[in-house]
């Protein structure tokens, strides 16, 4: 009878701790599935609830009084009329239970879940032996109080029963061996965390040579966390745009010392001794840091990088010898579970330098902190690889980078892109000075533009006494924007004309830094044919991803390297007046990301555009009927049918003319001006002389002039469907035309002033 009330009542104990664990756990996933709220948000409600749960636990606990209870009957209690416990009948009944059963030993509970939720979103509190560690002091502690005598206010009801139980079925002699055994396996964890912390501080002092391998397995290092910043309204619907990136995973000891055993083993098969220092676990690759015995060249570990691939299986290995800072070999082999790199999360980090001018968010380093960097001190930027490693969405995020911290005002934008598919998707954001130029044919002429601009520029801050945009824009107002010139595709260019886009290129990258011109080159194809010497000379920070072979790799960085690269955004990043490459997991942007903020500014700049001639709200309408490239291309094939088509189908929503609508949207010029004029005096009766040998004398002038006094309507997208020019040429007509007093000057969204009435064009005629 006595062994089946004693199974039983473990049996019920058991239960009772499973149910415990159960309801803890329980409200943490319950606070999880709130979906709704913003993940910092959902974090501090997880973490409050844990808290809230614990101090309630401990107070009543605190506060437990046996008069509290009028008739305890095996498993029934019945409270008395007045309770005293300061958590009242609940926590009367919760006190009960656990004082009852675990004795003085339930506090653990409380200081549990009060530190569960302190380092809730830690590494700790991920451990396994977090929430194991608990529950076994629970069951043991009581046995352990029992066996040196203690009173059963101490131990609870479950330290007597274990007791009978066990000297029941081992004795005196096996209770004791047990107990002592448990309590050892429990030790064991912590002083494995302990010797963990140890090594992992230490591992960054040189080690003493010596030929024993190290008792101990390296810690891998935490991934450094960035804090959500506050930012602007705009801002904030830029983000909303972009993907949320998901919960990062945390690796477990046990397959790290399975590398690091297998690493070891295998270069000890080939004669090399030494140990591993140290782990830095990052969101692609792991760094191992291997410390060679004295002796060992460091040119035979890094000719192995194959036979380490081959143990670890692995695509690709990259060995690092040395270490920069370091007496330490790092051996880079990926995770089996790739963590990709999201924009969004470089962009609300705290370590965003706001002092840059042109600031670039990277992605991640091999340690999985954020890099930054500022394209204003490159002063240009090579990119190469192969097809599909991650050179068009870099360029996207270089893109989106600048737009998210940049307005108009402050920098513009020269795309080229001979493919077509990649820039023309930005053609909407007022950042640009024109569309996306796809032809190569205009491609060369745009380039011969920006080295007008550039010698302008220079002319002008010759003019003023400046040295270079910094200080003429603390002197002189308007300030001048950064010019940033990308080119996506450098070897369809270079088929068409490649001497001169290599002097064009050549001209521009060696003088065009003082001016605030810069230019970001990117190519899948990195043959010395296409990434010239001469090119190549002028680009001092250069970028590559994943190539196939590595003479590919010597031609953008000088070094091999780049044919080791995983692909999908992996880089190795050669900053400025820096020897040797970063390695870094560029941050990845879809092109539905990407549409999605060039829409967003599109829509802002509409409004502006619109205020005053039409209903702001039309810009929306415009946004959502994809007519934003008919808008900004004159040249655009049925233009003015997609326009018409549009002004009649939102003509009865607005209860405006179907041709008003349509005269505005065909007649607006859309880009804001470059200002290649005069900027305005700094001082009081400060005059500038007008700049007369800008460019020489249009043939199309005359006709120009005409055209616009005839129609009492001036503007470039006029112009360009009227003589089938390029936008270049109507902008400088249209520049002439004011010099020559015959419209007047930009005005915003409105269409520029004609000075001269119709009546003089036929008296002259």
């Amino acid at each position: 009878m006595w062994r089946s009330a004693l199974i039983e009542k473990t049996v019920y104990f058991i239960l009772f701790l499973l149910a415990l664990y159960a309801i803890v756990f329980g409200l943490r996933i319950g606070v999880q599935l709130l979906r709704k709220l913003s993940p910092t948000k959902r974090r501090l409600y997880e973490r409050l609830l844990l808290v809230l749960v614990g101090i309630f636990i401990g107070l009543s606990l605190a506060k437990y009084t046996p008069t509290d209870y009028a008739k305890v009957e095996r498993l029934h209690v019945t409270l008395a009329p007045t309770v005293s416990n300061w958590c009242g009948v609940v926590g009367a009944y919760v006190s009960y239970w656990l004082m009852w059963t675990f004795g003085y030993v339930s506090f653990i509970v409380p200081i549990w879940l009060i530190l569960l939720g302190l380092l809730y979103n830690r590494k700790e509190s991920h451990a396994f032996h977090f929430h194991v560690l608990p529950i076994l002091l629970l069951i043991f502690l009581p046995l352990w109080l029992t066996l040196f005598g203690l009173p059963i206010s101490y131990t609870g009801k479950l330290g007597i029963y274990l007791k009978t139980l066990l000297f029941n079925y081992i004795g005196a002699l096996g209770t004791y061996l047990v107990a002592g055994a448990v309590f050892i396996a429990l030790l064991l964890p912590y002083l494995r965390i302990r010797k963990l912390h140890r090594i992992g501080v230490s591992r960054a002092r040189k080690p003493k040579p010596s030929r024993k391998k190290p008792v101990s397995i390296p810690q891998p290092s935490p991934q450094p966390t960035s804090h959500a910043v506050e930012v602007p309204d705009f801002k904030q619907r830029f983000l909303a745009i972009l993907h949320e990136p998901p919960p990062r995973k945390t690796p477990h000891m046990d397959d790290l010392e399975e590398s690091i055993r297998k690493i070891e083993s295998r270069l000890k098969e080939f004669g090399i001794t030494g140990h591993i220092t140290g782990v830095t676990k990052g969101p692609v690759v792991s760094t191992y840091e291997y410390t060679p015995d004295p002796g060992i060249k460091l040119s035979k570990i890094v000719s192995l990088s194959d036979e380490i691939a081959l143990t670890m299986k692995s695509e690709r290995v990259r060995v690092v010898a040395p270490i920069p800072g370091k007496s330490a070999i790092g051996i880079e082999i990926p995770n089996k579970d790739r963590e990709y790199v999201y924009l969004k999360e470089l962009l609300l980090s705290d370590m965003l330098p706001k002092q840059y001018k042109l600031p670039l968010a990277m992605g991640k380093g091999v340690t999985g902190e954020p890099i930054f960097a500022d394209l204003s001190t490159f002063p240009h930027l090579l990119i190469a690889g192969a097809t599909g490693s991650g050179k068009s969405v870099f360029i996207n995020t270089i893109v989106a980078t600048l737009i998210f911290d940049k307005p108009p005002e402050e920098v513009r934008f020269l795309m080229i892109d001979p493919k077509g598919i990649e820039l023309p998707v930005y053609n909407g954001i007022p950042h640009l000075i024109r569309p996306a130029i796809r032809s190569p044919k205009l491609a060369l002429s745009a380039l011969k533009d920006a080295t007008t601009w550039m010698d302008y520029r220079y002319n002008e801050f010759a003019r003023v006494g400046a040295r270079d945009i910094e200080s003429y824009n603390k002197k002189m107002q308007p300030h001048m924007p950064y010019i940033v010139i990308i080119i996506d595709e450098l070897a369809d260019l270079m088929m068409v004309a490649p001497r001169d886009i290599e002097t064009l290129i050549t001209r521009l990258a060696q003088m065009s830094r003082a001016v605030g011109m810069h230019l970001v080159l990117a190519t899948q194809r990195p043959s010395v044919d296409v990434i010239t010497g001469l090119i190549k000379a002028n680009f001092p920070a250069r970028v590559a991803f994943q190539v196939a072979s590595r003479t590919d790799s010597r031609t953008i960085l000088d070094m091999n390297g780049a044919e080791k690269l995983l692909g999908k955004g992996d880089m190795l990043f050669i900053p400025p007046g820096k020897g040797l490459p970063i390695r870094i997991h560029g941050a990845y942007i879809s092109t539905e990301e990407a549409k999605g903020i060039a829409n967003l500014w599109a829509e802002r700049h509409l409004r502006q555009l619109l205020a005053g001639r039409l209903p702001e709200a039309i810009a929306t309408d415009i946004i959502q009927h994809d007519l934003i490239d008919a808008i900004v291309e004159p040249t655009h094939p049925a233009r003015d049918v997609r326009i018409e088509q549009f002004a009649d189908s939102i003509s009865p929503k607005y209860n405006i003319p179907a041709s008003q609508i349509a005269e505005v949207l065909q007649n607006i010029e859309y880009y804001p001006p470059l200002g290649m004029k005069p900027a305005a005096p700094s001082l009081p009766g400060e005059k500038h002389e007008p700049i007369t040998s800008f460019e020489d004398e249009d043939p199309l002038f005359e006709e120009a002039k005409r055209l616009v006094i005839r129609h009492q309507v001036a503007s470039v997208s006029m112009l360009q469907r009227h003589f089938k020019i390029g936008y270049a040429r109507a902008g400088r007509l249209i520049d002439m035309l004011e010099r020559a007093g015959i419209v007047g000057p930009f005005e915003g969204s409105k269409a520029r002033k004609v000075l001269v009435p119709r009546e003089a064009l036929d008296e002259k005629s």
